[in-house]
């Protein structure tokens, strides 16, 4: 165990100093999932307060003092070079030494100090579930329909089950009206769809969109409502995403687009390229890691590069937040949870944090995580949550 620590300690290292190689962090990242208290001690470990204390116990190691001792026992040349090096590289040693220190005090204290979790059981993550209303008005409930086979009107057949639609384009239309689908996604919900041209869509919480059910032969057009991350098929043809506040326009390419009401408005490309256009025709064309954002009730369009992780991690079954504000990971986590959040006061919603958990646990460990930070005390009633900031 000591000897895990340890090891875990200088991955931790490496990460605070950008050092570590994918294969560490992918270590690394395996050990934050296996459990809350993992995750809890690596967030400890990575508030400033603690990188300060672990850089200041590295920097008071003298390394002067430390080659004087040595020298008075180097007895053979050919051992210079390697106690140079040794020398060298033990003041970073300190700190995932002081890393592993803290980490085994904190996790023997642990659970003297908190030997009962909070009483969230209510307070479960969502899941597959989703309606399709049809061309015609009938509305079904994906979540409680399963193998079975629908025909629009034009010819195309949409094979439904629990977790996906998929839609087979038919060679020949029976008209050339364009018939609509709608999918919308509740509170607590996700669901992904592949559209007829081969396109799949993965849509969160609180979400919807509106599609042909086969596309024009020019244009390849849907409406967004909410976050939705996007696997765009090559046509030839454009795709275009029109969204609350912007345009998204791309021909074939990976991104994410978040439009939730009064939040701002974001579009994260992962691969390709795609042209972002605002409400008054003002435009900005993405490179891979850029992030687009508008203001609601702003025309202006601010590019910033990201790491698209954090905007996508959703769809791979995790929340990723680093230094954000409480309010804003709050609102990500109530539309996931189904529930409600209430705060002390306004600035207890400015405090920042990060996390990184899987999607599908229920919301007892962050609870943990969020008040062993010392910042923030939760209470827990029902669906509610409400959160005091330590004074």
């Amino acid at each position: 165990m000591i000897n895990q620590y340890f090891y875990v300690a200088r991955l931790i290292a490496k990460y605070l100093s950008e050092e570590i190689g994918e294969e560490e962090l992918a270590e690394l990242t395996q050990w934050r999932n296996e459990s809350a208290e993992n995750e809890r001690l690596f967030q400890e470990i990575c508030r400033e307060e603690s990188i300060k204390l672990n850089m200041r116990k590295r920097q008071a190691f003298s390394t002067e003092d430390g080659w004087v001792g040595v020298q008075r026992k180097i007895q053979h040349h050919r051992f210079r070079h390697r106690l140079l090096n040794v020398c060298k590289y033990a003041a970073i040693l300190i700190l995932p030494l002081a890393i592993a220190t803290f980490a085994i005090y904190k996790s023997n204290t642990y659970n003297e100090r908190h030997p009962v979790a909070h009483a969230t059981e209510q307070i479960i993550p969502g899941g597959k579930k989703a309606t399709l209303t049809l061309d015609n008005g009938e509305t079904i409930d994906l979540k409680s329909t399963s193998g079975v086979e629908l025909k629009e009107k034009d010819g195309t057949v949409i094979q439904v089950d629990s977790t996906t639609l998929n839609y087979r384009q038919t060679p020949d239309r029976s008209s050339d009206k364009l018939a609509y689908n709608k999918v919308n996604v509740p509170r607590g919900g996700e669901y992904q769809l592949t559209l007829s041209d081969g396109s799949k869509v993965h849509l969160n919480s609180m979400s919807s969109i509106r599609f042909p059910v086969q596309f024009a032969k020019d244009c390849r057009l849907v409406e967004l409502e909410g976050e939705a991350y996007f696997e765009v098929s090559k046509t030839g043809h454009p795709f275009i995403v029109k969204t609350k506040g912007m345009n998204i326009e791309v021909l074939g390419t990976t991104f994410n687009i978040s439009a939730y009401a009064d939040e701002e408005y974001q579009t994260t490309l992962v691969s390709g390229s795609v042209r972002v256009q605002a409400e008054n025709g003002s435009n900005r064309i993405l490179k891979p890691s850029e992030q687009a954002c508008i203001t609601p009730g702003s025309n202006q369009i601010n590019v910033r590069n990201v790491d698209t992780a954090f905007y996508t991690s959703w769809i791979h079954g995790k929340i990723n937040f680093k230094d954000q504000r409480l309010e804003d990971i709050m609102k990500t986590l109530a539309r996931w949870y189904d529930m409600d959040v209430i705060y002390g006061d306004e600035t207890t919603k400015d405090l920042r944090f990060g996390c990184y958990i899987n999607r599908y646990n229920e919301i007892a460990p962050l609870v943990e995580l969020l008040e062993q930070t010392g910042r923030v005390s939760i209470d827990v009633e029902g669906k509610t949550i409400k959160i005091y900031t330590n004074h």
